[in-house]
C-alpha cells in the first residue's frame, strides 16, 4: 500500500494536488460545493473507469501508475482528491466563462484548451514517473481518449449548471 519508495513522483503528486487547492482558493467561488464535487467525482470515476480498462485490465496493460503495477497509496491520492480537485476546477472555469459559451467555436476552443492543458499536465506525470507507458500507449493515444472525454465532462458541467442555475 505504501510506496517502495518517496521519490519524484509522489513529490509531483503532491505539488499537484497543491497547486489545484492554491487555484480554487484563487478563483472567484462561481459554483456550490455540491456542483464542484459532483462534477469532481465524475471525472473522477471516469478516470478510474478508463484506467481499469486500459491500464489494469487484462490483455491491454497499456500503462501503469506510480512505482509498480500493483495499487499504492498515493494511486488513491491521484484519484480521489487531484482528479476530484481538476474537476471542481472544470466546473468552476466553466461557470466563470459560461457566459461566452455561446457558440460552438468557442466551445470548441475551450475544451481545446482543456485536452491541451491535460495533455502537457500528463507529460509532465510522464516525466516524473507519475504514468508510465507500456507498448502501444503514448501522448496520441491520450489525445484521442481527451477529445472523447471532455466533450462528455463539458456537457455533463453543463447540466450541472443548469441544475444549480436559480429560476
Amino acid at each position: 500500500m505504501l510506496p517502495k519508495k518517496f521519490d519524484e513522483n509522489e513529490i509531483f503528486t503532491l505539488v499537484a494536488l497543491a497547486g489545484l487547492m492554491l487555484a480554487l482558493y484563487l478563483l472567484p467561488k462561481a459554483v456550490s460545493w455540491k456542483a464542484g464535487l459532483a462534477t469532481g467525482l465524475f471525472f473522477t470515476a471516469m478516470a478510474c473507469f478508463a484506467d481499469e480498462v486500459l491500464s489494469w485490465m487484462h490483455p491491454l496493460n497499456l500503462y501503469y501508475t506510480f512505482d509498480s503495477k500493483d495499487i499504492e497509496l498515493f494511486d488513491f491520492i491521484i484519484y480521489i482528491p487531484v482528479f476530484t480537485l481538476y474537476g471542481y476546477l472544470f466546473i468552476t472555469v466553466q461557470s466563470l466563462f459560461r457566459a461566452r459559451l455561446r457558440s460552438v467555436r468557442i466551445v470548441l476552443f475551450y475544451l481545446l484548451v482543456w485536452i491541451g492543458f491535460t495533455l502537457l499536465m500528463e507529460s509532465i506525470s510522464v516525466r516524473f514517473g507519475v504514468f508510465h507507458y507500456l507498448e502501444g500507449w503514448d501522448n496520441l493515444h491520450s489525445l484521442v481518449a481527451y477529445c472523447f472525454l471532455f466533450p462528455v465532462f463539458y456537457t455533463y458541467a453543463n447540466w450541472i449548471l443548469k441544475i444549480e442555475a436559480p429560476d
